[in-house]
């Protein structure tokens, strides 16, 4: 099995980088990246937290084979996190990925590493998942492991380079697409109408996402990701993530605390009935969420007007 490096991707949150790192110390993993966006240009708070994102790094002392990107200005979420993982990828050929406000079990480093080690030849794999938020009550497939789905999580996660390749940052596969070509992935008319609205706001800018452009990519190469049925991280950052504004209509699952012999069997299979929960509920591809979606689409533009007529204002 090949040494693969954790990517640690940080921004201006100095209190959870150091939650994550007190997680990480008795987990002691050898290889260590961070990448660290720069301040907005003119906040001061921005740049005094963002300083303390980096001297906090430098509490990681369990290991000296840590290498660090620190942006001297901000890139922004969507453009800071495909920056990071290129880096990684391209160094190293696989990566495990974590933001600075996940807290992971004993258990996620070696399944991913594991996972990685097993799939890495398999073409139609192109992520690995921690973060599971399907009930085991949801579940088809009870006695495995793992399964097969069509949503890969973003918060803790691995991936190699052969499937990297295909990120596509102009969603050029998401906007050509038609809607029953979406649907044939998808699973319905209306969640490929959702995930057409969802597309559309990432191409305008109305939201900065590099997730929804790692989603579409893999679907336009027809990948799918594998999951624990298990909960393997827990998300840290909902009281003041970037995306977080709204309560999420589940609830976490705690920690896996089996035995991890339990959780290393590759064996897995997709699991339609566990992508159907999340297809309604995390993404809200039904009828009502389209119409939902749509209003929501057009807050965002009405609020991307706004805005650049503010600034227009003070030109």
């Amino acid at each position: 099995m090949r040494q693969t490096p954790l990517l640690i991707l940080a921004y201006n949150r100095p209190d959870k980088v150091r939650n994550l790192i007190e997680r990480l110390r008795p987990l002691s993993p050898h290889q260590i990246m961070v990448a660290v966006d720069g301040p907005k240009p003119g906040n001061e708070v921005d740049a005094k937290n963002v300083a303390a994102v980096q001297a906090a790094i430098g509490e990681i002392d369990w290991t000296d084979n840590i290498a660090v990107r620190f942006r001297p200005s901000n890139l922004g979420l969507r453009a800071a996190v495909v920056d990071a993982v290129s880096w990684a990828i391209c160094k190293h050929g696989q990566a495990v990925v974590m933001e600075e406000d996940v807290l992971p079990g004993p258990d996620f480093l070696p399944y991913a590493e594991h996972m990685l080690d097993h799939y890495r030849t398999e073409e139609r794999i192109a992520h690995i998942s921690g973060y599971n938020v399907v009930p085991p009550t949801v579940l088809s497939n009870t006695n495995e492991s793992s399964r097969l789905t069509i949503y890969p999580e973003s918060i803790a996660w691995a991936t190699w380079d052969r499937a990297w390749k295909f990120y596509d940052d102009d969603l050029t596969w998401a906007m050509n697409c038609d809607t029953s070509e979406l649907a044939s992935v998808t699973g319905s008319t209306a969640s490929a109408l959702r995930w057409k609205l969802n597309f559309a706001d990432a191409k305008a800018g109305r939201i900065s996402t590099w997730a929804y452009r790692w989603i579409a990519s893999m679907w336009s190469q027809r990948s799918l990701t594998l999951s624990p049925n298990v909960n393997l991280v827990t998300y840290a950052g909902r009281d003041e993530g970037t995306h977080t504004t709204m309560m999420s209509p589940w609830d976490e699952l705690p920690l896996f605390e089996g035995k991890r012999g339990a959780i290393l069997d590759p064996t897995a299979h997709l699991d339609e009935a566990a992508d159907d929960w999340v297809n309604r509920t995390v993404f809200g591809g039904t009828a009502s969420g389209v119409t939902k979606g749509a209003a929501i689409s057009a807050a965002l533009a009405a609020r991307k007007a706004w805005r650049q007529l503010r600034s227009g204002r003070r030109l």
